[in-house]
This record gives C-alpha cells, sequence and structure tokens, in this order.
C-alpha cells in the first residue's frame, strides 16, 4: 500500500535557501527571481545601548584633624581623622535606551544584507 500527498497537486515553491550569520554581513545566496521570491528572517541577537545623564555638584570642607608624629623605625603615633563640612547634590538627568532586533533583507538577486545574528529563508516560486 503506498501513501498519499494530500492535497493532490503539485508544490509551486522553486527552491529554498537557508542560513544563519552571526553578525552584520552580506550572504551570497545561488540567484534568484526577485519578483518572484520571498524571504524570512529571524533575530537571533539584539544590540542596544542605553545612556544615563546627571550631574553631581556641591563641595565638603575638611577642617580639624592631624598627623600623627614618626615615631622612628616604622611606626607612626597619633593624629585624627578631620571632619567634613558642606553639602553635595546629585540631580536625577535622564535615561536613554534603545534596542533593535536583527534580520536579513534581499538586496538583489544573489546577495543578503543582515543587521546582525539572525537566521534566514529566501523562498523562491514558480
Amino acid at each position: 500500500m503506498g501513501t498519499s500527498v494530500y492535497p493532490a497537486t503539485s508544490s509551486i515553491i522553486k527552491s529554498i535557501q537557508r542560513g544563519s550569520a552571526s553578525s552584520n554581513t552580506t550572504v551570497t545566496i545561488s540567484a534568484v527571481n526577485i519578483q518572484k521570491c520571498f524571504i524570512y528572517s529571524f533575530s537571533n541577537g539584539s544590540s542596544g545601548s542605553a545612556q544615563i545623564t546627571g550631574s553631581f555638584s556641591g563641595t565638603f570642607t575638611p577642617s580639624g584633624g592631624s598627623i600623627g608624629a614618626y615615631g622612628g623605625s616604622t611606626q607612626w603615633g597619633g593624629g585624627s581623622f578631620p571632619n567634613y563640612s558642606g553639602s553635595q547634590t546629585l540631580s536625577a538627568g535622564s535615561t536613554t535606551i534603545s534596542s533593535a532586533a536583527n534580520g536579513a533583507q534581499l538586496t538583489n538577486s544573489t546577495t543578503i544584507t543582515t543587521s546582525g545574528a539572525c537566521y534566514f529563508q529566501v523562498v523562491e516560486y514558480l
């Protein structure tokens, strides 16, 4: 007994080319008719950046304190830490975050351009 395939029609797919890229690059493929094909791409990574701004202002002024006396050999004695007075201010500023998913696009009949790590599949039909 044989197997049957439903629906009983022939496929309109001429070719499927699959691949992956680990960074933004160009990939050479077998020539396709760009009028009769499409490309799927799936991100395998992302890119972006974070920027934080703000300001820090003010002063602390030391007062008091003393330096210890040298006691001979390798010993220092006495001394005290100074006291600090004043104020400082931290302003919040802003945060900018951007992100992007990677993908691929068909540049011409033999070239795919990727924007980063991704999987792609070019399907050409009759």
